[in-house]
């Protein structure tokens, strides 16, 4: 069997690792791989089980992002599927955000895409030297969206409380389709929940009860008046 050298791949239950195995637990956990002795056969197996089982979840959450931008029918859906933002965006949405638009663009010198989504707009820009860097507009902190179009290209702004955010080089006809959308969006009501009301006890009835109270010479006429005084606030 090929195994890591200097007997690196030793487990504490006597068992070994093969030097295949011993990449894929570095590259899961290299504390783990440096620490080798401290684990056991079943220590490895569930880790590279949690592992299988990530990767097939990120795999399916992959598909159901794809899904969404396709079913969207952009112009130039086929780049966007494409681009290494894509595949970052499946641990960046939440499980229920969904996507409703998409452009590429620039946005401090970093090429990516804008993302609108039913909660938020983000940049996400993965850079082959500076790596992932993510640029989060809440929908509530956005005051508006615009757009100028040049003969080609064109840029969207995006407001927020003291700040404008530039989105440059977008495809001109992308740019003004995803402000509108956006500003549509935004004046649409926002969207209401339902409370669940918990009932308090009538005051009449705690009116009551301090009477009782009262009677018996377990509250003070002081107390009794004070107490009687905060209930009446709430009618």
């Amino acid at each position: 069997m090929n195994t890591p050298t200097f007997s690196s791949g030793k487990l504490s239950d006597g068992g070994t690792v093969c030097s295949s195995c011993f990449k894929k637990i570095n590259n899961i956990n290299p504390r783990v791989a440096f620490k080798l002795k401290n684990q056991s056969i079943a220590d490895i197996k569930n880790l590279l089980e949690e592992k299988l089982t990530s990767d097939q979840q990120k795999k399916s959450r992959l598909d159901e992002i794809k899904k969404q931008i396709q079913e969207l029918k952009l112009s130039s859906v086929s780049n966007f599927l494409g681009r290494r933002e894509i595949n970052e965006l499946t641990s960046i949405l939440a499980p229920t955000e969904i996507i409703d638009n998409l452009v590429q663009g620039t946005y401090n010198n970093g090429q990516g895409i804008l993302v609108s989504t039913n909660r938020r707009i983000l940049f996400v820009d993965k850079g082959m030297l500076y790596g992932l860097k993510v640029e989060d507009f809440p929908l509530d902190k956005i005051t508006s969206i615009q757009y100028q179009t040049g003969l080609l290209l064109g840029c969207i702004k995006i407001h927020t409380s003291g700040n404008i955010a530039k989105i440059e080089n977008v495809e001109k006809a992308c740019a003004r389709g995803f402000a509108e959308f956006v500003r549509d969006k935004l004046s649409q009501p926002s969207e209401t929940h339902n409370f669940i009301t918990v009932s308090q006890p009538n005051v009449l009835e705690q009116l009551e009860k301090l009477g009782k109270l009262k009677e018996n010479g377990i509250l003070s006429e002081e107390e009794f008046n004070e107490q009687k005084k905060k209930l009446l606030q709430k009618l």
